[in-house]
């Protein structure tokens, strides 16, 4: 897998292994952490990149917001490996596997659209997606959101 050096990645997967993680190997990679130790680690991270291995998971929204809006402040890319298809708001590209193997990959907004197939593999659609796509079927709206915040938003106006 070649990684642009631009873009945070999503990699979707229900059973990620020791071997798939050693592609890897050349950044640090963080398992669980709780939040507080999480943030200091990324706050103190000396790397250009740095890959999450379903360690967000136990995180609240807001502390998955702070986490991002951190790496964003710090200039540091992350490679987030997940089965929380909500993460997925948060990158650039996307890479969703199956049983290990590559099943499709894209930048957020094209994989995001493959609703049908996500659902065949047991993913939904993030929420605000969702809900998004759910008020183009009514007209609300002519756009996909990716942050609540710009949903709301645009539904006061």
């Amino acid at each position: 897998m070649k990684i642009d050096d631009d873009l945070n990645y999503t990699i979707l997967s229900n059973n990620i292994n020791r071997k798939f993680l050693m592609q890897f190997s050349e950044y640090p990679i963080i398992d669980e952490l709780k939040f507080s130790e999480l943030k200091n680690k990324i706050e103190f991270h000396t790397s250009k990149r740095i890959v999450f291995n379903n360690s967000l998971y136990l995180l609240r929204d807001y502390e998955k917001e702070e986490i991002f809006d951190l790496l964003k402040k710090q200039n540091i890319k992350y490679i987030n490996i997940t089965n929380d298809i909500e993460e997925t708001i948060y990158c650039d590209y996307i890479l969703v596997y199956d049983n290990n193997n590559l099943v499709i990959e894209g930048k957020k907004e094209t994989i995001l659209k493959e609703e049908k197939l996500l659902k065949k593999l047991g993913y939904g659609l993030p929420f605000v997606v969702d809900l998004s796509t759910q008020l183009n079927y009514y007209g609300v709206f002519t756009k996909i959101y990716y942050e609540m915040d710009d949903l709301v938003g645009d539904l006061w106006n």
